[in-house]
């Protein structure tokens, strides 16, 4: 970050967000105002500290100053409103009561920024019978229904993996702020943005919520099959947790693969056009099974792509962090974080526009950058940040030099 406290460059430099987020759906929406130039101060309670022991955390906090504040203490409070007064976004993800309860509701900050753009991020939004539940990118996925259309069989609903409900609302914020913003420059004023966590992943379900309102459809649970396209599934490659995933749409695809695998039991005129593969699916899979069992996920997916047959390894992570496409678009960045030294994790997947990756900065400790936001942001004193380290309103990562230290 240079002198000013932004990172250098980036389509968003000059914006400040204030960040009370935590988990994932809101630290991911303000890591990429950050990844694109946003100087962003992450608020956190010095009695509850983000912890930076985890790549998840870690991962999602890059590109931020820290600023250890306890907003129950009236001291604290007037912090968070003076940084409120020369900020542009506020964001955080409490149950509706917490900021209402701190007298930091959008009503009061925006006599203090007419200009402050609000979005909160509770589980089921601000008002209604489950507000003030709390909720997780689980919770939300899950009453959503989604897990429903996921899994092997009806009675085993299956969640993501990935709490989708979490990245879904983060990228949901980002649009929402960023169309407050450009609203706020043309016509002048704030906005109050309400971003519910449960909301994100219905409107994702696409056509299955419409057919389910109109004519009470329930979706089939197919596993890693296909209504309309056979053979279609994962197999099981040689190694530990290697799979390679083929999927033939069309009768051309069939012979490409039949040639390949080059086994007697494929030659069957039953399996030539796709109803008789799909009624006979689970001899081919066994036939295919039995082939790929040996063989290494990599080469199986270049010898069936060159054939013309759609195929793909299933990559856990690690094997995502080598792969050759994503290093050839310099996807990867790598930080060399305080406690661990350098790590390896994703880029920005929205390509241009961002920062250099080269100015990008690991997640900061906690309170790391508190003596910086007080002073050299708010021009607070020596003598001030003292004595709000002393009341324990403000963390600061490093004790601060005792007078006679000053002296």
């Amino acid at each position: 970050m240079n002198k000013s406290g932004y990172v250098k460059g980036g389509s968003l430099s000059g914006l400040r967000v204030l960040d009370l987020t935590r988990v994932w759906a809101g630290p991911l929406a303000t890591r990429i105002f950050g990844d694109f130039g946003a100087q962003i101060i992450k608020i956190s309670d010095p009695r509850t500290p983000v912890a930076n022991t985890n790549g998840v955390n870690n991962k999602l906090n890059r590109n931020k100053l820290s600023l250890g504040l306890r907003l129950d203490k009236d001291s604290g409070k007037g912090i968070f409103r003076d940084l409120v007064a020369i900020s542009d976004v506020v964001i955080e993800n409490f149950r509706p009561r917490v900021m209402r309860n701190l007298s930091l509701a959008y009503d009061q900050l925006k006599a203090i920024n007419h200009d402050i753009v609000m979005c909160s991020m509770p589980g089921f939004g601000m008002e209604g019978p489950y507000s003030e539940y709390p909720a997780y990118g689980t919770t939300a996925e899950a009453i959503a229904g989604v897990p429903s259309l996921i899994g092997y069989e009806p009675s085993v609903p299956m969640p993501t993996g990935i709490a989708y409900g979490d990245p879904i609302s983060g990228l949901h914020a980002i649009g929402a702020v960023l169309a407050s913003l450009r609203n706020r420059d043309i016509a002048g004023g704030g906005q109050f943005i309400d971003v519910a966590l449960a909301a994100g992943p219905v409107i994702t379900t696409g056509e299955f919520l419409v057919a389910s309102s109109a004519d009470s459809y329930e979706r089939e649970v197919y596993g890693n099959k296909h209504t309309h396209q056979s053979p279609h599934g994962a197999y099981k490659a040689a190694g530990d947790d290697n799979w390679i995933a083929i999927s033939v749409t069309n009768d051309p695809e069939w012979m490409s693969l039949r040639s390949v695998a080059d086994d007697d039991r494929l030659s069957d005129p039953r399996f030539f056009e796709f109803e008789g593969r799909k009624q006979n699916e689970k001899l081919i899979d066994q036939v295919i099974s039995e082939w790929v069992a040996n063989r290494e996920a990599v080469d199986l997916m270049n010898l069936l792509q060159n054939a013309g047959v759609p195929a793909g390894r299933v990559a856990n992570s690690r094997q995502f962090l080598n792969d050759p496409h994503l290093a050839a678009r310099d996807f990867f960045v790598w930080l060399d974080e305080q406690e661990f030294g350098p790590k390896q994790y994703e880029g920005q997947s929205i390509p241009g526009n961002y920062v250099d990756k080269s100015n990008w900065e690991p997640s900061h400790q906690m309170g790391q950058d508190s003596r910086y936001i007080l002073e050299d942001i708010l021009g607070y004193s020596d003598e001030q940040c003292h004595s709000l380290a002393s009341e324990g309103s403000v963390a600061f990562n490093r004790e601060l030099p005792t007078s006679d230290q000053r002296d």
